[in-house]
């Protein structure tokens, strides 16, 4: 007894425990023959096994776009298997069938927690199958409307109809009823017979009723001539006055259309300048918004511009700047270059003087060995041993010396 309660608290407690909640979200758009179905009821459901029926995550009905958005979440031990159930009756219009539309969510839409992370989108989903008996199917759609507007639509076909009506109903007074009458009696003839010397008194009585019969039937026939007339007048009255209101009818109808029509002129009137009013204030408002987009636009076309200047001005400014810097650096490096080059001529003139300097003591010293009479005394006589230094001058004097011919 023991093992079995312990067995069965473990299998309660051990899926609370391990169970984790997992959530999924669903979006699509139902249509049928490619039209949206707004308030189709959607399902959402998580597939279990054969031992435990579907759980139902959640169900939305699609709005009036067709549109609809199924969200749910569940605790389970494992990972849970949704998918989307549609019950509907798209293409078996009239035949008492509903059919089941389902789809497999992936699993890498599922998340854990309460609230899913991705929605899955199924965009258009159409439920006609190529097997279903009704593939083409025109709704009905019936607009009731009041007497008021009945009337109106049954207006102008009367207009359009009165002359034929009047010609065919009035004129030809097709709609008079013409009442049965007494027949007139018919006169019979009675054979002639001649009269017997003993039926001559029988012959003066008949002769005596026969005069008051027909006083009685005269009598009778002229009351029943004036009934008629009076009967035929007051039918011809009543003829009258029916057709008077029928006319009155008519006309009723006919100033009731005038009327509609006029209220129908003056609402289209107003209509009119309204949307004429509504239409210039869109155009006016569309002209203010251009204007202030234009101003807008220029305004910040003059700060660019502006700017543009400003960092011109700053660029031209630095080239300046960087130009005369140039320009003192190599004013400096010509002055110290000058100088460099005055110092140079300096020590050179100097060494020269020098150079001259030693020359003409050597010079001195070597023309006292020299003869007094010899007349290149005053020129130096190079010798292959004696080697010194001479300006171009002095070269100069040495290649025209007449005595270097000797």
């Amino acid at each position: 007894m023991a093992k079995i309660f312990s067995f069965v608290w473990f299998s309660i407690f051990i899926p609370i425990v391990f169970s984790s909640q997992q959530a999924v979200t669903v979006k699509g758009i139902v249509n049928c023959r490619g039209h949206r179905q707004p308030g189709t009821f959607v399902q959402l459901y998580d597939e279990d096994s054969i031992f435990d029926s579907d759980d139902l995550l959640g169900s939305v009905v699609a709005d009036h776009r067709g549109v609809f958005c199924v969200k749910g979440s569940t605790e389970e031990f494992t990972a849970i298997e949704p998918y989307v159930f549609i019950e509907h009756n798209c293409g078996y219009e009239g035949l008492n069938e509903k059919r089941v539309f389902s789809k497999m969510i992936p699993a890498e839409y599922i998340t854990e927690g309460a609230k899913a992370k991705h929605v899955y989108h199924l965009g258009d989903i159409e439920l006609l199958t190529a097997d279903a008996p009704v593939q083409k199917y025109e709704k009905r759609i019936y607009i009731e409307t009041n007497m008021e507007e009945r009337i109106r639509q049954c207006i102008p076909i009367y207009v359009q109809y009165k002359a034929f009506y009047e010609k065919t109903v009035f004129e030809t007074k097709v709609h008079e009823t013409v009442l049965p009458t007494d027949e007139e009696p018919v006169e019979v003839e009675e054979p002639v017979v001649e009269p017997t010397e003993g039926d001559e008194q029988m012959a003066s009585s008949s002769e005596h009723i026969t005069k008051d019969n027909e006083e009685h039937h005269v009598d009778h026939q002229e009351h029943h001539e004036v009934s008629d007339e009076e009967r035929r007048i007051e039918e011809e009255r009543f003829r009258l006055e029916e057709e008077q209101k029928r006319l009155d009818e008519i006309r009723r109808l006919e100033e009731e259309s005038l009327r509609l029509e006029e209220i129908r002129r003056i609402e289209e009137e107003k209509k009119r300048i309204e949307e004429i009013r509504r239409q210039e204030e869109e155009q006016q408002r569309i002209e203010l918004e251009r204007r202030e987009e234009e101003r807008r636009l220029e305004s910040e076309r003059r700060a660019e511009e502006e700017r543009k200047r400003e960092e011109e001005a700053k660029l031209q400014e630095q080239r300046r700047r960087e130009q005369e810097d140039e320009h003192k650096r190599r004013m400096e490096e010509y002055h110290r270059r000058e100088q460099e080059r005055q110092e140079a001529l300096k020590r050179r003139e100097e060494e020269i003087k020098r150079r001259e300097e030693g020359e003409k003591t050597r010079t001195v010293s070597s023309s006292e060995k020299v003869e007094k009479k010899d007349p290149c005394v005053h020129y130096p006589v190079l010798t292959q041993g004696q080697s010194f230094s001479r300006s171009i001058e002095l070269r100069h004097e040495y290649v025209e010396d007449p005595c270097l011919k000797k």
